[in-house]
């Protein structure tokens, strides 16, 4: 069994190489592959001193996002390594080996499950796969917390160890490398946000679910590199949401011009709610 982890980095190199530093010791983990996505700052001089014959730095050659660099990364693992498993972490995410290796035995267990996540300490990971009424509601911060508030409550009250769900988050999972192999890996035609929900439509086309451990956790600075590059702002990187979700309701829900009329005005509604929230968290001390 070969297991490798994916730490896809962008002008984040500090945060990336403290992860790295910290799973380094994991005996779970043949191969650490960073995959730095053609930052435009130092990252590669702070990350180049990690190789070793467990740690490998490569470049992605441009930075196509996400799913692009993510993809890079795992089919890195798989033509040279051969994995049975991936996991998949953001530079800001911290956890134990413990629970890594009980994600992995969940894989193990529950064949039909091609993904799975421990729960986050920090707001939510996981929500109902949507349908386009469910794309509407992703865009409004309120709404949609809500609902991720609901569908965690349902995961830690689930008589279930490995509870599961619609949509797994995309800062910190594992696949095997058949689903992954079946979902034909993450849609590139996105750029940010929302590849997670076509990877979770991807899977259960092929056959494969996706869950949470109900009893594991992990550590998330909620996209730390994002609000870095962004200055924290929600309005600033909402334009990805609106490309992503027009992937999603074109390739995947095949929705009408009519639809697609009412998704891009509660888009613009949207907008607005997160300038607000930009506003008022300038305001907070």
């Amino acid at each position: 069994m070969n297991i490798s982890i994916i730490i896809l980095n962008f002008n984040d190199g500090e945060r990336t190489a403290g992860l790295v530093k910290q799973i380094k010791g994991y005996v779970l983990f043949d191969h650490i592959i960073v995959v730095d996505n053609q930052s435009t700052d130092n990252s590669m001089e702070v990350l180049l001193p990690l190789k070793d014959a467990v740690t490998d730095v490569i470049s992605s050659g441009s930075n196509g996002g996400y799913a692009r660099g993510n993809n890079f990364g795992i089919l890195h693992a798989l033509k040279n390594y051969g994995s049975d498993y991936i996991f998949v972490a953001n530079p800001d995410v911290s956890f134990t080996e413990d629970t890594a290796m009980q994600m992995v035995q969940a894989l193990k267990k529950n064949p039909r499950y091609g993904m799975v996540a421990p729960n986050v300490k920090q707001g939510f990971n996981a929500w109902e796969l949507p349908g386009f009424a469910g794309v509407v509601q992703s865009l409004f911060l309120v709404a949609f917390s809500l609902h991720k508030r609901k569908v965690r409550e349902s995961i830690l009250n689930s008589p279930r160890e490995v509870v599961p769900v619609g949509v797994v988050e995309g800062s910190f999972f594992a696949m095997s490398a058949q689903a992954y192999k079946a979902a034909r890996g993450f849609d590139e035609r996105t750029f940010l946000y929302s590849e997670e929900i076509i990877m979770a439509r991807r899977l259960l086309s092929a056959g494969y679910r996706e869950a949470v451990l109900r009893d594991y956790f992990y550590d998330h600075l909620h996209s730390a590199s994002i609000k870095k590059l962004y200055h924290s702002s929600k309005a600033k990187a909402f334009h990805h949401f609106r490309d992503s979700f027009r992937i999603y309701n074109r390739y995947y829900l095949h929705t009408t011009a009519l639809q697609n009329k009412l998704f891009d005005l509660a888009y613009a509604a949207a907008l607005i709610e997160r300038h607000l929230y930009d506003g008022v968290y300038k305001l907070l001390p």
